[in-house]
């Protein structure tokens, strides 16, 4: 007698709690939970493993037929949650095993190749070992040193997150790989954001990893899912990168656009790479320190140097326009009518 499990895993069930609230979490549990229990039927046994999957197991004699059957049953049930509930799931199929215990362990090493596949499939059984260590697609320890000096965590997350995409479409990606290079993204942080050196000027490795406990790292290898996976980073990023010096990376933002308004590419992507801060943690800062934003600060800066010169100047409305960042006169004159009330020419001859 063979027995194989399926693994009924939520998609993004742990980041869509936190977005949705416990209620809401509960009531798609239980439509999951009737979906998962309907489909298996008498012909497979079911139960759940909170917080978010089921194993469903199948017995037989032919491991063939089994193996079909199976691949049926995982279909129809990833049909069935989607058409039932609010979520996606991933059902991960292992090989027919010669014992209960064995189906669902092959079962769960299946479904750690959703960490590279993306979830809302079924997912075979894969074959052969891990994959080697492989070239990774980017190095991007520069831009992640200065989003980690800068005290821009958010940031930083953002450029691991999109670079882990990047490694897991390459030929050969496997979950092993993945966490390997994550958890050496996650040192390379802990080596860019020690307070302490020794002697000799090298990182304190005592002192730097009491930020980052093995515990964290171990639980790594718990992870299969890329949203998840995402969060846990955030919350490590929280612990190892020091606290913004929110204040600093927004006066560097407001400096540079001071200097550089006059230039009518200037972009709220073109400011964070000039000081090192992501456009999103710019455009938070903005929204929390000055009850702003980037475009709004911006077209303050170029009506205010606007209205100067039209009061002190006898330039054409044309060349204020270039002056201001603003490529033509029709530009500027739209702006300055919506925010001023009025067009330049008479603001000039009211006597600003």
């Amino acid at each position: 007698m063979y027995a194989l499990a399926a693994l009924v895993d939520l998609d993004d069930f742990v980041a869509s709690e936190r977005a949705r609230g416990r209620s809401w979490a509960s009531a798609q549990l239980d439509r999951v939970e009737r979906a998962v229990r309907v489909t298996a039927g008498e012909r497979a046994s079911s139960r759940p493993l909170p917080p978010d999957e089921w194993l469903v197991l199948l017995t037989g004699e032919e491991p063939r037929l089994l193996a079909a059957e199976a691949g049926l049953l995982a279909e129809r049930l990833r049909e069935r949650i989607e058409r039932e509930s609010e979520l996606t799931a991933t059902v991960s199929l292992g090989p027919p095993c010669g014992s209960r215990a064995a189906a669902e362990r092959e079962a769960r090493r299946t479904n750690s190749y959703k960490l590279v596949l993306g979830g809302d499939r079924v997912i075979a059984a894969p074959a052969g070992g891990p994959a080697g260590p492989g070239v990774p697609p980017v190095r991007i320890e520069a831009a992640l040193a200065s989003r980690v000096r800068a005290g821009d965590r958010v940031g930083a997350a953002d450029l691991i997150s999109a670079w882990l995409d990047r490694c897991a479409r390459l030929p050969g990606a496997d979950p092993q790989q993945l966490r390997s290079r994550l958890i050496g993204q996650l040192l390379f942080v802990v080596d860019v954001a020690a307070t302490n050196r020794l002697a000799d000027g090298r990182t304190d490795w005592v002192d730097a990893c009491a930020r980052l406990p093995i515990d964290d790292l171990i639980a790594v290898a718990d992870i299969h899912e890329r949203s998840y996976l995402r969060l846990w980073l955030q919350d490590a990023l929280r612990r190892l990168v020091p606290a913004p010096p929110e204040r600093g990376v927004l006066a560097l933002a407001e400096r540079y656009m001071a200097e550089h308004f006059d230039d009518p590419g200037l972009r709220l992507a073109t400011v964070a790479e000039a000081i090192s801060a992501s456009p999103f943690y710019i455009s938070h800062l903005f929204a929390q320190e000055r009850r702003s934003t980037f475009l709004r600060h911006l077209t303050g800066l170029r009506l205010r140097h606007a209205r100067h010169l039209l009061h002190t100047s006898t330039l054409p409305i044309d060349a204020v326009a270039a002056r201001c960042g603003y490529l033509s006169a029709k530009a500027l004159r739209g702006v300055f009518k919506r925010h001023v009330g009025c067009t330049p020419t008479a603001y000039r001859r009211a006597g600003g």
